[in-house]
């Protein structure tokens, strides 16, 4: 499972899961719409990936909730000055890419806004669309800590 902690310098977070060895690290956000550019990093190398961000309010609850959507995943071709050293990552087998977004996906809502995806308001507050199908983080079996 991921964790959200400060690296060794304490001047920045991650979102890392030791079990795995994976973790998610924040590049950049920018864009006409709110676009974030993460790289997740593992013993084999690292994947970037783009997303967006959508604020929204809960039909059935009233309570609101932003959504991630994937719009690159192996590449970040619109990220700025500070996302350079990214290497694109290209994908064989669709089976292996799936898997890599799925470990994406539990780490962007580890995430959250900012590295508070486990100190969210409410359990269904970050939400992630992984082609069409909504996550929250009870889909992998994550409860929130307490404030």
């Amino acid at each position: 499972m991921f964790v959200v902690e400060a690296t060794k310098d304490g001047r920045d977070h991650r979102v890392i899961d030791r079990d795995a060895n994976v973790y998610l690290k924040w590049l950049v956000a920018g864009g006409p719409y709110f676009t974030e550019v993460f790289s997740l990093v593992h013993a084999g190398g690292s994947i970037p990936f783009t997303t967006a961000r959508e604020e929204g309010i809960d039909a059935e609850s009233a309570l609101p909730y932003f959504v991630y959507r994937f719009l690159t995943f192996g590449s970040a071709p619109k990220a700025h000055r500070n996302t350079k050293h990214l290497v694109n990552r290209t994908f064989d087998d669709e089976v292996e890419k799936r898997c890599w977004k799925e470990v994406a996906t539990e780490a962007l809502l580890v995430f959250g806004w900012a590295y508070n995806g486990l100190k969210a308001p409410h359990p269904s507050y970050t939400r992630v669309d992984l082609d069409g199908k909504i996550y929250t983080l009870k889909d992998f079996g994550y409860a929130l800590n307490s404030k």
